[in-house]
């Protein structure tokens, strides 16, 4: 019997497919492999992460990280992993391997993985609600970029910092941040950040009322990720346009972007991001009074919240479950529910009860 061929995996040109935003192509070359090495399993988690298959690139990280004897990959995996626990809503967990990195990078004078490590511990602090203290992390981070003049860098920060003022409710001010995050991506050719930028800038505008903008800036996006791989931003870029149609009053087109959110987002096990596809047509049922629909998605939307650090989506599904149950005479369970996420929001510094209108 003729013995099975090994295949051997160039690294350099699966780094090439993954910089090129082809990770379909890559994995399929990281798979045909019969075995791996570290970096090839924490190639392999690249390629599913940027595929948004988050979930399975943990698991081929913690196999990557258990072969690691090299200190950098070793801190490439452990905020690769951290990035994918932030995107699942796990900040808490997400912040410990970014801390765990920084403790090394610090320890090994590694100043570019001590940056990288503040960013991701910066991210995580802004996914979990602490933002004063995110915001102080990620401006270090972006004066080490802008002196490095590392534009791609510089475009992830002024968009993370805008996602933080829009929470704050400092509106003009996530609008310029957003702006220069898509200023910065075009300088360094990163056409996906670009379209990053363009949801940023399209959910603070329908926030405060400019849904015109919103809808303009998510067809932007949408042309990006539709030449991409990318399914999380493709999710990301639906629900964000059926946010924007739905406070247009467009529900029934609505709805169809809300419909195929849910598919992605369920395909990559998103949970976070697929409570929001949930309360957001929740609220198009609720206003077209099919009151015990609304309730089902608002009840999936709540546990998955629940399982979550998402402190905004457990408050605004609390205040819409509320308007919900008082429509059903359940008056008592209603004013529970509001007067606990409006408690919440305010323990919380977040002002997002106020965005009922959205």
């Amino acid at each position: 019997m003729a013995a099975v061929k090994k295949m051997k995996v160039d690294l350099a040109l699966i780094e090439q497919l993954l910089d090129d935003n082809q990770p379909s192509r890559a994995l399929e070359l990281l798979t045909a492999a019969r075995t791996k090495d570290a970096r090839g399993w924490f190639l392999t988690g690249e390629a599913q992460r940027q595929l948004g298959s988050f979930e399975t690139a943990l698991k081929s990280y913690a196999r990557g990280l258990s072969l690691a004897d090299e200190a950098e990959l070793r801190m490439d995996t452990l905020l690769a992993m951290a990035a994918c626990y932030r995107t699942l809503g796990h900040s808490a967990a997400a912040y410990e391997l970014a801390d765990e990195t920084l403790e090394i990078a610090q320890e090994l004078e590694y100043d570019e993985y001590v940056v990288r490590a503040m960013q991701e511990m910066g991210m995580a602090l802004r996914a979990w609600g602490r933002l004063e203290e995110a915001l102080e992390l990620l401006d270090a981070v972006l004066a080490a970029y802008t002196q490095e003049k590392d534009y791609a860098g510089m475009s992830f920060i002024h968009w993370a910092k805008g996602g933080i003022f829009r929470l704050q409710g400092l509106f003009e001010e996530g609008i310029s941040q957003f702006k220069k995050a898509i200023s910065f991506a075009k300088k360094s050719g990163d056409a996906i950040s670009e379209a990053y930028g363009y949801c940023g800038l399209a959910g603070i505008s329908r926030i405060c009322g400019k849904v015109d903008e919103c809808v303009k800036n998510y067809k932007l996006a949408e042309k990006i990720f539709k030449k991409s791989e990318d399914l999380f931003g493709k999710a990301y870029t639906n629900c964000g346009m059926a946010n924007g149609l739905r406070q247009q009053g467009k529900y029934d087109e609505a709805l169809r972007h809300y419909n195929v959110a849910d598919k992605l987002y369920s395909s990559i096990h998103d949970t976070v991001d697929l409570g929001f596809v949930k309360w957001g047509r929740a609220d198009i049922l609720r206003r077209k009074n099919k009151m015990q629909d609304a309730l089902k998605d608002l009840e999936e939307a709540k546990a998955l919240f629940d399982n979550s650090d998402e402190m905004r989506g457990q408050i605004l599904t609390k205040l819409s479950l509320a308007q919900v149950l008082y429509a059903l005479g359940r008056t008592e369970e209603a004013e529970a529910l509001y007067e606990a996420g409006v408690k919440q929001a305010r323990a919380e510094k977040l002002h997002t009860y106020l965005e009922s209108y959205t």
